[in-house]
């Protein structure tokens, strides 16, 4: 479970000293901001992991952060810190792809299942990264044995009368388990007609 660092936007400061001092004891890295534009000039070049913020900010809401994020191309878990009066921005919000939404005044536990929901995500993530990573080694190291498989079929490239039954059937059994192997998922279509034109071309 990696280390989490928080970008914290709000314009008070007893409150971004309250979500440090929970963020502190779970384990997480802060950053402060008191205006939604120094937090979009800071992620050009800082990552975060995730970015909490109050709706009501001088300058840009919270709300607009969040669409100005989007429309950079930033996907970082963004959570929206609103009071029960604007409880639809804060629903707006999560249509609009927020991670979550926290409701004021809220308390210290509402901020640790924030962290926690977001440390499985991330543990989910990494190893969803490792499954794919898997999958492209097993289909390179199948793809690779295939190749190597009927590279090796002994078929000369001139057959004589005497030979071409025997060769032509070595031929067929091939391009026949090619056909199980593309009907079990285990290679693609075009895979399979690859592999059936170069066993074709070795007796042609």
């Amino acid at each position: 479970m990696a280390n989490v660092t928080a970008a914290l936007v709000d314009d008070d400061d007893e409150v971004l000293d309250l979500i440090e001092q929970i963020l502190f004891e779970e384990g997480a890295g802060t950053r402060r901001f008191h205006h939604a534009e120094e937090l979009l000039e800071a992620v050009e070049h800082t990552s975060f992991d995730i970015i909490i913020s109050d709706l009501m900010l001088p300058g840009l809401t919270g709300l607009e952060l969040l669409e100005s994020l989007h429309r950079k191309g930033i996907t970082i878990p963004f959570v929206l810190i609103t009071g029960y009066a604007s409880l639809d921005s804060a629903i707006e919000a999560v249509n609009k792809g927020a991670f979550s939404y926290i409701k004021k005044p809220f308390n210290i536990e509402e901020i640790r299942f924030v962290i926690n929901r977001l440390r499985q995500r991330q543990d989910v993530l990494m190893e969803i990264a490792m499954l794919k990573q898997q999958v492209v080694m097993l289909q390179s190291r199948l793809s690779k044995e295939m190749s190597d498989d009927f590279q090796n079929i002994a078929l000369p490239s001139v057959l004589t009368p005497r030979q071409a039954p025997n060769d032509l059937s070595k031929a067929f059994s091939a391009i026949e388990y090619l056909g199980r192997l593309k009907s079990d998922g285990l290679i693609t279509e075009q895979e399979f007609g690859e592999y059936k034109g170069r066993i074709l071309k070795r007796i042609a």
